[in-house]
């Protein structure tokens, strides 16, 4: 069993390792910048995807999945999951105030403002929608959140769970304080769903919704 567990918690650092990889290695190789705008996407996400699928079959394969890869409704998950949204808008929009525009962000626009046709639809609906965050769910809060349960004593878990989360969306751009604020307080968002519901369906659905949210408000101010 102790074997199994290690083989468990290896694997999830390696996961962890590979999704920081993608973005800070992959990404500044010479043969990947010299691809078209869609190899380049398109290759960052069929990445990504795959460390989703790989993710997945480590969970199942790990009999975790059986707990909390299931989806339970109640009305209590329903009405925590439309708080977390509204948490996540008060957030967001408290954090955009006070705090300068994430580099994140701000890569992502001038990404998507540069698109057209397929690439921007694979690029900003279909990964930015769908693809990101059902993986980082499945990795973060799945994976992670998971292999920490056994620290879950004060949020260890949350905390751990939302730090990583958060380095991940700032380090590709250079450390930023304030960016890291940003995402953590979404990462423990996310997290508290997860703990609260015990599947790791709610936060996902969270996830999508907020960001399809993000992609409709950005469509209808800035046309992109």
């Amino acid at each position: 069993m102790k074997r199994k567990e290690t083989k468990f918690y290896l694997t999830t650092v390696l996961i962890i390792a590979a999704y920081y990889l993608i973005f800070n290695f992959v990404a500044r190789l010479e043969f990947v910048n010299q691809l078209s705008d869609f190899g380049f996407y398109g290759l960052q996400i069929l990445l990504i995807a795959l460390e989703g699928i790989v993710a997945t079959v480590i969970l199942v394969k790990s009999q975790r999945w059986k707990e909390y890869g299931r989806f339970q409704f109640r009305w209590s998950y329903l009405g925590i999951f439309f708080l977390s949204f509204i948490l996540m808008f008060l957030w967001v929009n408290i954090t955009t105030r006070i705090f300068p525009s994430t580099q994140n962000g701000s890569a992502i626009k001038e990404t998507v403002a540069n698109l057209t046709g397929i690439s921007y639809f694979v690029t900003r609906i279909l990964y930015g929608s769908l693809i990101a965050p059902i993986v980082e769910e499945l990795v973060f809060r799945g994976l992670l959140m998971i292999a920490l349960s056994k620290f879950k004593k004060y949020y260890i878990d949350v905390i751990i769970s939302s730090t990583l989360f958060s380095l991940i969306h700032v380090l590709q751009y250079g450390w930023v304080l304030t960016d890291f604020i940003v995402y953590a307080g979404a990462g423990l968002l996310f997290g508290m769903l997860f703990l609260y519901t015990r599947s790791v369906y709610w936060p996902m659905a969270l996830h999508i919704v907020w960001n399809t949210f993000l992609i409709v408000v950005s469509l209808l101010v800035f046309g992109y």
